[in-house]
């Protein structure tokens, strides 16, 4: 869990295809595997970093608690890789930002959008994966016309 402190955003940020799609853990899964709330504790550094990052000194340790539990809770079905996603999207400006305070329901607000455009994202590399999978099914087929034109030409040579 060290290799996704808030340190790897940009990694992934650089590859959203690899951290939407690549086979990294949810939220659920690092709490089945590491103990109920861990995902509450892993994303209590995201949100910090987040804070630390708008220069807000307003967001309580009790309001950064209660945040990481509303993302736990509500997407749960989000990989880790996707959460350092959104945190370096949001910090680029995308998804909004703070007047002078860090405001909890900004961030899960920008949440809902980024789980759309991840929605979106997804349904793209699934059209284009789909564009590949034809194409490669094409190699060494023949077209009817080419059948077309074959039999001819063997009719011609019989």
């Amino acid at each position: 869990m060290v290799k996704v402190n808030p340190d790897a955003q940009i990694a992934f940020a650089a590859k959203p295809k690899a951290a939407i799609l690549g086979d990294y853990p949810t939220l659920r899964d690092i709490d089945s595997g590491y103990g109920k709330d861990f995902s509450v504790e892993w994303l209590l550094p995201q949100i910090a970093d987040l804070a630390l990052f708008t220069g807000a000194k307003n967001l309580t340790a009790q309001q950064q608690l209660g945040l990481a539990r509303v993302i736990s809770t509500e997407y749960k079905y989000l990989k880790i890789t996707e959460m350092l996603l959104f945190f370096y999207k949001f910090k680029t400006g995308k998804y909004g930002r703070f007047y002078g305070t860090v405001d909890p329901m900004v961030i899960t607000s920008a949440l809902q959008q980024f789980v759309k455009d991840r929605n979106t994202m997804i349904d793209y590399y699934d059209l284009e994966k789909k564009r590949e999978d034809a194409e490669k099914e094409k190699v060494g087929v023949m077209t009817y016309a080419e059948y077309l034109s074959l039999v001819e030409s063997e009719k011609a040579g019989k």
